[in-house]
């Protein structure tokens, strides 16, 4: 068992723009629209830059999408 698994935090799960996007049922251009625009999509949790590709963490996408589902 690892640490995060004994310490009880939830484990991330990342995933590149085009599994995210396939996650969330979109185009992979639209999560890359959502991005772009910030200011218009303020409820988007913001992707780590690996390189120069991002990685969405999947849970916080998940809980942005419930929050904005639960307004």
């Amino acid at each position: 068992m690892s640490a995060e698994q004994q310490s009880g935090a939830p484990i991330r799960r990342w995933a590149t723009t085009k599994q995210a996007a396939a996650h969330i049922r979109v185009n992979a251009e639209v999560l890359r629209r959502w991005n772009r625009d910030r200011d218009k999509y303020p409820w988007l949790p913001r992707p780590k830059r690996v390189g120069k590709d991002f990685r969405w963490d999947l849970n916080a996408l998940d809980a942005a999408l419930d929050a904005r589902e639960d307004q």
